[in-house]
């Protein structure tokens, strides 16, 4: 019964926020060992950065970088209106990771492939909740 008031008390941001997070956590705590334990979607690579870090171009490559620092700042400002806005976002990281990293072998590539599928399985449940509740 308390869950249920509380539940009443939120906000719809606070609502949807509980449904995105759960997957933007699944996603940020990845790592991929063949990267040296690291999560390379987490770094922020734009027309700022591209240069030192290596991949000069990048920016000519993928016209709007995303990745999940970005992300991180909209899911703490709770800044998503919408649940197919934060799926948006992580759809973009993974597009523009498998399009700059296009060989099957590159270990990006690779992190990349691992990184949709967690996204789609972890994405699947929210969705399904969702439904349920409907």
């Amino acid at each position: 019964e308390l869950e249920r008031r509380q539940r009443m008390a939120e906000t719809p941001k606070e609502a949807l926020f509980r449904l995105y997070n759960p997957v933007f956590q699944i996603l940020w705590d990845m790592e991929f060992p063949a990267l040296g334990n690291s999560n390379p979607f987490r770094i922020v690579i734009d027309k700022d950065t591209c240069v030192q870090m290596g991949v000069p171009d990048y920016c000519k490559v993928i016209a709007k970088p995303m990745n999940l620092t970005y992300v991180q700042e909209k899911v703490e400002n709770r800044s998503y209106l919408t649940l197919q806005e934060f799926f948006s976002d992580i759809e973009l990281i993974i597009s523009n990771a498998l399009t700059y990293n296009s060989d099957p072998r590159n270990p990006y590539h690779v992190a990349a492939l691992e990184f949709r599928k967690r996204y789609r399985k972890a994405a699947k449940r929210v969705v399904q909740s969702v439904q349920q509740k409907k």
